[in-house]
C-alpha cells in the first residue's frame, strides 16, 4: 500500500521533469568544459563555475528578455504536449527567480 501512495505521488509531482533531468545530467562531466575555460581565461576554476552557476540561476529572469530563451522553448514543448504539470514546474521555476531577495 506504501508503494502505491509513493507512486501516486510521484505521479502528481511538478518537479518530476526536473530530477529526471537532473539524473540524465550526471552522465556528463562539465569539468574539463569549465576547467579548460578557466584556464583559457587566466581565471580561477572556482570562479568560473560560481558565474556558471549563477548563470544558470538567473536565465529564469533572462528568459523574460530574451529571444527564444531555452526555457521558454522548453514551456512551449510542454504546452504542446499537454504536459500542464510540467508547464506548472517552469512557471514556478521562472517565478522563483522573481520571489528571490538575493538577486535584486
Amino acid at each position: 500500500m506504501e508503494s502505491a501512495n509513493l507512486a501516486a505521488m510521484q505521479h502528481d509531482d511538478g518537479n518530476e521533469n526536473f530530477r529526471n533531468d537532473v539524473a540524465l545530467s550526471r552522465h556528463v562531466d562539465p569539468r574539463p568544459t569549465l576547467e579548460n575555460l578557466a584556464r583559457n581565461t587566466g581565471l580561477p576554476y572556482e570562479d568560473v563555475v560560481h558565474h556558471a552557476l549563477a548563470r544558470y540561476a538567473s536565465s529564469g529572469a533572462e528568459a523574460l528578455l530574451a529571444v527564444e530563451p531555452f526555457a521558454l522553448r522548453q514551456l512551449i514543448e510542454a504546452r504542446k504536449a499537454q504536459d500542464w504539470s510540467r508547464v506548472g514546474a517552469i512557471i514556478d521555476w521562472l517565478e522563483a527567480g522573481g520571489e528571490s531577495s538575493n538577486w535584486r
